[in-house]
């Protein structure tokens, strides 16, 4: 099994750690460090929130309906 070195400076660690993470299953066996780092965590956004709503079918809202998105409801 072939191993790479790295060098990488402290404020460069979490984001080569994330491309690391993020590389193919399978593709590397072992990634280890002697450093601590927090795993970034995704951000919630307003996708996320408008994708859990209901859309109905129809070309435009209904007055009430657009009145409860205004709203965030």
């Amino acid at each position: 099994m072939a191993k790479i070195t790295l060098d990488i400076d402290e404020k460069n660690l979490k984001t080569v750690m994330h491309i690391l993470d993020n590389l193919k299953d399978g593709l590397i066996n072992n990634i280890s460090t002697n450093r601590q780092y927090k795993t970034a965590k995704p951000i919630s956004s307003s996708i996320d929130r408008s994708a859990k709503t209901s859309s109905s079918s129809n070309k435009y809202l209904s007055p009430s309906e657009f009145k409860k998105r205004l709203q965030g409801n």
